[in-house]
């Protein structure tokens, strides 16, 4: 083997990954947020399920990127682990298609780079087209890299040195180990079962030594799972190790029944003059068949994990994200959705601090205390933990929407946290109010609840905007008028409550409180408009906000 054929080699094994990754990048950008939503479709029912996992990993090429996902779901409270197991045992099928694709008996590279290149041009402004395109210039990269190496390896096969070690992968235990060594250190089982479709189609492995080959390939699959394990809940730890199980399990069983029937022999008799497409039949009759025994008795998985993993839950009340798991990062789409999925969730949890808060002032009553204090830390986490995950998102490959998305969502977190100050404050002024024994007139707390009533509508129709991502110009300028009254109505009751000052109808120091009171709630109907301004697509452009008092 010269040097020209070794520079060959890697030369084709460079191209063959970086055409996978920008075929997997350009399927998942295409998708965008659909990932998430057709992740959401599974229920109970398993086969549904798997069905999931099968679809998700088919577009972005990679069951491990498939099951990293579902451990941080299940991270996230967002999967159960009866769910999971039907996706993981999908994904495992899934991840097969790279392997068909690849066996086709004609080389495409140059039609398939061709199209990608002429999509990118001609659809350049239109997102899902372009990355289309760039699906089909990985593909096109993808086959050129295989053929390559393909060529660079035939030398190969008069080395004697290389003819013993390819003998000795035929060894089961071998084969299976050296397969899981090449998928870990790829990260991807597509990967590794090309390489192994490559050196089949170059003459240098026997179908049994392949077979073996791609047993090893499932279990290290495994690896971004279990890599996924740290820092985990005790529930998405015991997905990771179902996955591990159920490969090892699928591959143990293999493994038995090729000592009884040739099955590398029936595969090659069932597409004969044709390796590659031979080793895909395989992939895909093991994974198959490996999930049709399984899927039935994964119980059985569920209590073993649970074996080998001991533990509880822990509180559900604790601080933590319900939605966004860093492991999502690695399909960018489905993190910023699930960023914004968190960011929804902070504006409902302001709405709820804002409430008792009010409830507190009017009734004097503090008794809620301890869930005001929650909503309080709470706030404060989410907008640390939220802005922490927009950066990092921010600095991945996004489409050109999602980006616009990430950076109005900066501001949206801003002003939701603003709204939690404002119900801070307010909870301050019930506090002081019983603690100085400050009496408002029933009047004065009628008023307060008018401003309060006319606030929240302004507050309930942005943050329904912001989770459909629907506020239009129309309702846009109802809530303008509606804040607009906002304002009236609180500058009319300062006037009114300095009548009554000047009357004695009230203390000075309950008129503090009072005057306090309405200047909070005028502000959170600012921010309010500000949430529904960036929840406009044009605002993306250019977001004009509130002159807000400090």
């Amino acid at each position: 083997m010269s040097l020209n054929d070794v520079i060959s080699l890697f030369g084709g094994l460079g191209l063959f990954l970086f055409g996978m990754r920008l075929m997997g990048d350009g399927l998942e950008r295409a998708a965008g947020p659909k990932l998430k939503h057709v992740l959401t479709l599974m229920t109970k029912n398993k086969l549904i399920a798997m069905a999931t996992g099968f679809f998700v990993t088919a577009v972005i090429q990679s069951s491990g990127a498939t099951t990293v996902m579902v451990v941080g779901f299940v991270n996230a409270q967002l999967l159960t682990m009866a769910q999971a197991i039907g996706v993981i045992m999908g994904a495992n099928i899934g991840t097969t298609v790279t392997s068909l694709l690849l066996s086709i008996p004609f080389d495409p590279g140059a039609v398939f780079i061709f199209l990608g290149i002429l999509m990118i041009m001609v659809f350049s402004k239109r997102e899902t087209l372009k990355q289309t395109g760039n699906v089909f210039m990985g593909l096109g990269i993808l086959f050129i890299g295989m053929n390559l190496m393909k060529n660079s390896m035939t030398p190969l096969q008069g080395m004697p040195i290389f003819q013993e070690l390819m003998q000795s992968v035929r060894n089961p235990i071998l084969g299976v180990i050296v397969g899981a060594a090449i998928t870990a250190l790829m990260q991807s089982s597509s990967v590794s079962v090309g390489i192994v479709q490559v050196l089949a189609a170059a003459g240098l492995i026997s179908m049994d030594g392949a077979l073996y080959l791609l047993l090893g390939a499932n279990i290290g699959s495994c690896v971004p799972s279990l890599l996924a394990m740290a820092n985990s809940s005790v529930t998405a730890k015991r997905t990771a190790l179902i996955h591990l199980l159920f490969n090892i399990v699928g591959s143990v069983f293999i493994m038995i029944v090729t000592q009884f029937l040739p099955l590398a022999q029936w595969a090659e008799q069932l597409v004969p003059g044709n390796p590659k497409l031979c080793i895909s039949v395989m992939h895909i009759s093991f994974n198959v068949v490996c999930t049709i025994l399984l899927l039935p008795g994964s119980e059985l998985l569920v209590r073993l994990s649970r074996l080998l993993v001991r533990g509880e839950e822990g509180d559900d009340k604790a601080l933590k994200m319900q939605y966004y798991d860093q492991r999502l990062n690695k399909t960018p789409a489905l993190a910023a959705e699930q960023l914004y999925q968190e960011v929804c969730r902070m504006g409902r949890e302001a709405h709820a601090h804002i409430g008792l808060a009010v409830d507190a002032l009017k009734n004097m009553d503090l008794s809620r205390e301890e869930d005001i204090l929650r909503h309080e830390e709470l706030s404060d986490y989410l907008e640390e933990a939220i802005t922490e995950g927009l950066v990092t998102v921010m600095h991945l490959e996004l489409s050109e929407n999602e980006s616009k998305r990430i950076a109005a969502l900066f501001h949206v977190v801003t002003d939701i946290e603003r709204i939690s100050d404002h119900a801070d404050n307010i909870y301050d002024l019930a506090k002081e109010r019983i603690a100085r024994q400050a009496k408002l007139s029933d009047k004065a707390i009628d008023e307060i609840e008018m401003l309060f009533q006319r606030v929240t509508r302004v507050l309930n129709s942005s943050l329904e905007g912001l989770e459909e991502w629907g506020v239009t110009d129309g309702i846009m300028q109802l809530l303008e008028n509606e804040e607009q009254l906002v304002d009236d109505m609180t500058e009319a009751l300062r006037r009114k409550h300095i009548e009554r000052l000047k009357e004695h109808k009230c203390t000075p120091k309950s008129g503090v409180i009072f005057l306090e009171a309405i200047n909070n709630l005028e502000r959170v109907a600012d921010h309010a408009i500000n949430i529904a301004v960036s929840a406009r697509e044009e605002s993306f452009h250019n977001r004009s906000v509130h002159a807000l008092p400090q």
